[in-house]
């Protein structure tokens, strides 16, 4: 009898542990409003919940703790949610904790965050959609939320009958449906929505409604156009509506630009686009009520495209050289952009290309538009919108103008940089950053007088046929370039001045937009001087394999390091002992730190001994 009662206290016991570690699973969410003032204390919000229902209640006291505070939980037993609130310093915002009956804080899961209390949404919007042959009546009901609480939000729909009956549901979304059975038809409602979370409550505006004037109609249909001037036309299916009662919203953009949608209010069937671009591609889109009482609109009609007839090209085509600074017009290739489809107003059939030679010749030559298939890699920025075209001997002046079906573009002077030009100090600084080259220049001002625009040129090292440019203000002393730049790369930047008839190369600079820990260093050895003496010599690292600017190199023999200017290739070491073996080493540094070492070794001669070759040799 006596066992019998041991293994039935055990077996209380075991059943008391089980139900308290159970019980101790207990989420806590706390937050403070980040809209109010921070000041000595902060009011703090926490919403617990049990995962699991406590066996027994009266075991279990949860306890949120603050330094220097312990708050109890209100109820003794966390059967269900509870909410309480309380103050806190400001510095202590961020550690709050809790236990359950005294144990460990890991059985609660604790988080804090900062939140604001709802702001009115908007009135709700009640329409009966006609999906056809699912066509059930429903109400469904939706708004907007005015603010982001940030924080765990539930909104409640509350309608009102006619006999004054309230009903209300619940969302953590911005939409209910009210079914066909909790409303009768063709009698009005008043519907509100309420927000709540552990900062406030607020209430949105009422919204009264007729439950036999809420079908949304069907979406306009049949839309056409006519042009000059462009004018959009559609039908409205409304029945036994006056036609001006009808009011549509209209919504169009041009399709090139990655603009929001402009609207225009107040239409019955048509649409006039007044000033519309020649050769533009526009979208339009309709939407419709009918203008029964309650005027429910329509969704919006299917997207309608229109491309505008062509006209002449306007403006002219942006053309540079990759002369080289001091070389003959012979070693050049002519690039041109693209034109922009506001300014070509109609498909470009071909350039054309005026060469004016040293005997005072005229050549043309026509080069055809090029055809992107899409399946050209782009290696640089609007590489793939380049059209190069080579030159030859004897060229003094190049001309380049765009060809339409309607017309030709102004002719675009190219002017070739000027050989033996006396140029001014120049002050040129590129740095990079992520995906982009900050430029900036300082000129003297009696040069920039003078000047009608500055170019920005840059190119990858090594040079590919492929350039870009950018022109800037001659007033700007400065551009931020942003392209599709590639990491470790090299970027040789040039700027050159622009005048009337030629332009000037001023200045270039080498840069990186993300810069990469360097190789090692090449064509590593020593030269032995003398039984106490050598020369440490390398090859720089090439431009196009550093990774980086290279700020210096970092030179040593056995433990002890130099550095030394990245310009140079070679040290002196001096005061090593006679018939010693020594290791020397040498790196490169970037910005991005040291790259590996290179390593040979090498004995000094003996004492009153010729200078010998060394023994061994070797890059690591």
């Amino acid at each position: 009898m006596a066992w019998q009662n041991v293994k039935l206290h055990l077996l209380m016991l075991l059943y008391m542990w089980i139900c308290c570690q159970a019980s101790f699973e207990v989420d806590v969410n706390c937050w403070w409003n980040r809209a109010h003032p921070v000041g000595h204390n902060v009011s703090v919000v926490c919403h617990t919940s049990a995962r699991e229902r406590a066996k027994s209640c009266d075991l279990f006291q949860l306890c949120v703790i603050t330094p220097g505070q312990r708050h109890l939980l209100p109820s003794a037993c966390v059967r269900t949610k509870e909410t309480f609130n309380f103050s806190i310093a400001v510095k202590h915002r961020g550690h709050i904790r809790c236990t359950c009956n005294g144990k460990t804080a890991d059985t609660c899961n604790v988080t804090v965050r900062e939140g604001y209390p709802p702001s009115s949404p908007s009135r709700p919007d009640c329409v009966i959609e006609d999906f056809d042959e699912d066509f059930d009546e429903d109400i469904h009901c939706s708004w907007t939320k005015s603010n982001e609480p940030m924080i765990p939000t539930i909104y409640t729909l509350h309608w009102k009958d006619c006999d004054g009956n309230i009903n209300s549901r619940e969302s953590d979304q911005e939409n209910v449906v009210i079914n066909r059975e909790e409303y009768t038809k063709s009698t009005y409602i008043t519907a509100w929505v309420t927000a709540k979370n552990g900062l406030g409550s607020a209430q949105s505006e009422e919204s009264i409604f007729n439950t036999g004037h809420i079908i949304r109609p069907d979406p306009p249909n049949n839309i056409t156009h006519t042009f000059m001037p462009l004018v959009i036309y559609w039908n409205m299916d409304c029945d036994s509506v006056d036609p001006l009662d009808k009011k549509c919203q209209v919504q169009y953009r041009a399709h090139d630009h990655m603009l929001d949608w402009i609207q225009e209010d107040d239409f019955q069937s048509t649409f006039p686009l007044e000033d519309s671009q020649p050769y533009t591609e526009y979208l339009f889109r309709v939407r419709c009520h009918c203008g029964y009482e309650e005027k429910v609109m329509s969704n919006w009609s299917s997207v309608f495209s229109v491309r505008t007839p062509p006209a002449a090209p306007v403006g002219q085509l942006d053309v540079w050289s990759d002369c080289a600074p001091y070389s003959d017009n012979s070693s050049c290739n002519i690039y041109w952009k693209e034109m922009p489809p506001s300014q070509a107003r109609g498909e470009i059939s071909n350039y054309i290309v005026t060469l004016k030679l040293k005997n005072g010749t005229e050549i043309k030559q026509v080069i055809r538009q090029r055809r992107d298939t899409g399946s050209q890699h782009r290696t640089e920025q609007n590489c793939s919108q380049l059209i190069r075209f080579p030159l030859k001997m004897g060229v003094v002046g190049v001309f380049v103008s765009a060809n339409t079906s309607l017309g030709t573009s102004v002719p675009t002077f190219m002017p070739f940089p000027v050989r033996g030009q006396t140029t001014p100090e120049v002050n040129l600084s590129v740095m990079g950053e992520k995906q982009t080259l900050r430029v900036s220049w300082s000129v003297h001002p009696q040069f920039s007088d003078s000047v009608l625009e500055y170019v920005v040129q840059y190119v990858s090292v090594p040079h590919r046929p492929c350039l870009s440019w950018v022109r800037v203000n001659r007033t700007q002393t400065s551009v931020t370039i942003t392209g599709d730049f590639r990491n470790y790369t090299a970027y040789n930047v040039s700027l050159y001045a622009v005048f009337n008839n030629h332009s000037t190369f001023l200045k270039s600079a080498i840069a990186y937009t993300l810069q990469g820990v360097p190789p090692k260093v090449p064509q590593f050895h020593v030269k032995i001087v003398s039984q106490s003496s050598v020369i440490l010599m390398w090859s720089p690292i090439p431009v196009h394999e550093s990774k980086g600017v290279i700020l210096h190199y970092l030179v040593g023999i056995n433990e002890t390091g130099y550095n030394v200017s990245s310009d140079r290739t070679s040290m002196h070491l001096s005061v090593l002992q006679p018939s010693r073996q020594y290791q020397a080493w040498v790196s490169a540094v970037s910005a991005a730190g040291e790259g590996m070492r290179s390593i040979t070794t090498f004995f000094t001669t003996e004492e009153n001994s010729y200078v010998t070759v060394p023994r061994r040799s070797q890059i690591h």
